[in-house]
């Protein structure tokens, strides 16, 4: 199998300042604090972790006990670089390095990662995770939100992707995976901004996509969806879900 060079592709975001590792950091550390254990010691692993924005993240929580996966040698090497603990893993690999670290980790966090992965392979990818948790442990993964306005784009702008999920495909995966207790919601839901009556840009924002997001919803209602489906579809680029190994 020919080894890629990701690090082209990612790039396009991402400029390697510090500057934006730190806001990115920052960034997940926000999203993230809502699905960890409160306790400091718990023992995370990230698949797919880039350059350790995450990682990152998760050290400005406190947490330590942290690992990273990657099969894109540039990023690790920039990971490295800022001295995060990301470890190259080949693609091929990963299935025996998460075999070989059974029920070793309490959280699994898997961002953007799943898409990747062929169709055919995405359940012995999942299992191996699932398996690499402890009982208990919680699994949290994002991927491409295929009812999205952009849902075509994410889909098609990077030439590694192999497929989009629906809420349900993804819950589907996952139960057929092993796992329980699976929600998925949007990754970034439309939030009323403090003090909304305050004309600024953030609430100019919020108004517009909430504007867009019916019309949409609309759009899924009249389509032989109906209203009671069409008001509850997660229409944000990405969805995230949350599960547990029994």
């Amino acid at each position: 199998m020919q080894e890629i060079d990701y690090t082209r592709y990612y790039r396009h975001w991402h400029d390697g300042s510090d500057e934006h590792f730190e806001k990115m950091a920052a960034g997940f550390a926000n999203k993230l604090k809502q699905f960890l254990p409160a306790e400091k010691s718990t023992r995370v692993l990230e698949i797919g972790s880039g350059v350790g924005f995450a990682i990152g993240g998760l050290r400005k929580l406190g947490y330590e006990a942290v690992i990273g996966i990657d099969s894109d040698r540039g990023q690790v090497a920039e990971a490295a670089r800022r001295r995060l603990p990301v470890d190259f893993v080949p693609t091929q690999q990963t299935r025996s390095y998460l075999e070989a670290r059974r029920g070793s980790f309490d959280v699994a966090l898997c961002f953007d990662v799943l898409e990747h992965v062929p169709p055919a392979e995405q359940l012995i990818f999942l299992v191996a995770i699932r398996e690499a948790l402890a009982p208990g442990g919680r699994f949290v993964c994002q991927v491409p939100n295929a009812n999205a306005a952009v849902a075509s784009r994410y889909r098609y702008n990077d030439w590694t992707h192999h497929c989009s999920f629906s809420e349900h495909s993804l819950d589907f995966v996952l139960h057929n995976a092993g796992f329980t207790d699976i929600e998925v919601k949007e990754a970034n839901p439309n939030t009323r901004p403090r003090l909304a009556f305050i004309p600024r840009l953030s609430v100019l924002l919020w108004l517009l996509r909430g504007m867009f997001r019916l019309i949409r919803r609309l759009e899924y209602a009249l389509d032989n969806i109906g209203w009671a489906e069409a008001k509850s579809i997660p229409l944000s680029a990405n969805i995230v879900a949350t599960a547990r190994r029994p």
